[in-house]
């Protein structure tokens, strides 16, 4: 069967719909700032003047409903539309942590979903593993499109005490791939799509941004807050992909010294010609969303077929990383892209990866 991505809905620290963030982010903006409560980098979605309690909420509500007003998803029943979320750890600001009050049960009970519906948990893979879900979930008959994404809100003070003692926050300023990278900044946001059958989307005459060709999880290193090897990271891509290359990755790129260094070696000993790929990251632009990453590196993804442009990854001056490879530096380009590969690897060990070909009407 084939499935593509039929509507897209952003809620970033880049600003709010899709349309916004393309924009800022091939203009090189960054949302990025000093936190002086924190005393850290942070990126917050300051166009969404919303309290802390129901931030996460708003923001996953606000995407949904841009990614289905696109996929013009009423056009399909509500019970044959079902729905995928995906959180990479509890809401600290939810005070009321029970199943009832979870974000999936309110998103599910706000738009009247009454297909199937999953949770997934899985630190930074979890944005791309909920597409995973949902592909498999429509391919089984269990629903005939589905809604998949993620919303964080991890700007919390055990959030960032954590991530301080693990060593992973930038003191600088986030600079993915750079010689002098040394971590992320914490961003928040939410980010979802429509996946649904190609056939199905072609009857009903919806957009089609690009068709999932292709994606891959698993394990990557067996040490919980390190990278050992980069060689399991090239097996997910290497499944992902299937023998094929593609045009344009979106790396997981953090800006932490372990893993820009092994995924980009990964990157590098995937692909023949691998410097020929145009690579970039853009957690100096919405800061890292833990979670959310993954689903905002597939919008951009799609995003970047559907306008043949690169987006930069930024803060970059020069790097030790010495493979060869384009990151596509401080500037956006435009370049044919037919085909994209996402990439998600979290702590833990969980990565995962996304294969998407431009569908051929576009």
């Amino acid at each position: 069967m084939r499935l593509g991505i039929t509507g897209i809905g952003i809620v970033s620290p880049l600003g709010v719909g899709k349309e916004t963030n393309w924009k800022r982010l091939i203009s090189s903006e960054s949302q990025v700032c000093y936190n002086n409560i924190f005393d850290m980098y942070t990126a917050s979605v300051e166009d969404f003047k919303i309290q802390d309690n129901l931030r996460q909420y708003k923001m996953a509500k606000t995407a949904i409903s841009e990614a289905l007003q696109e996929a013009n998803i009423e056009n399909i029943k509500r019970d044959e539309v079902g729905l995928c979320v995906g959180e990479s750890k509890p809401n600290l600001f939810n005070k009321t942590l029970y199943f009832e009050n979870s974000l999936l049960k309110k998103l599910k009970k706000t738009f009247q979903f009454h297909s199937e519906t999953s949770s997934i948990s899985a630190a930074c893979a979890t944005g791309i593993l909920t597409i995973i879900k949902g592909c498999k979930l429509i391919e089984t008959g269990l629903c005939n499109a589905i809604i998949c994404g993620c919303a964080e809100t991890s700007i919390h003070p055990l959030y960032v005490a954590g991530f301080k003692n693990m060593g992973v926050l930038t003191k600088h300023g986030p600079s993915p791939f750079d010689t002098n990278r040394d971590g992320f900044a914490i961003g928040e946001g939410a980010c979802f799509v429509v996946v649904e059958s190609i056939e199905r989307a072609l009857v009903r005459k919806a957009k089609i941004y690009c068709e999932i060709e292709g994606f891959a999880n698993g394990i990557y290193s067996d040490k919980p807050l390190s990278i050992s090897s980069h060689i399991k990271m090239k097996e997910i891509i290497k499944r992902a992909v299937n023998l094929q290359k593609p045009d344009y990755i979106h790396m997981h790129g953090t800006g932490t010294k372990l893993n820009d260094y092994n995924e980009s070696k990964a990157v590098s000993e995937a692909f023949e010609n691998a410097e020929r790929i145009s690579l970039s990251s853009t957690k100096a632009a919405t800061g890292h969303t833990l979670g959310v990453s993954g689903m905002i590196g597939t919008a951009f993804s799609a995003l970047a077929m559907q306008n043949n442009i690169v987006p930069p990854t930024l803060n970059f001056k020069q790097t030790n990383i010495n493979l060869g490879l384009d990151y596509t530096p401080n500037t956006a380009k435009e370049k044919i892209i037919n085909s994209t590969l996402t990439l998600s690897f979290g702590f833990g060990g969980q990565g995962s990866a996304l294969f998407l070909k431009k569908h051929m009407s576009n």
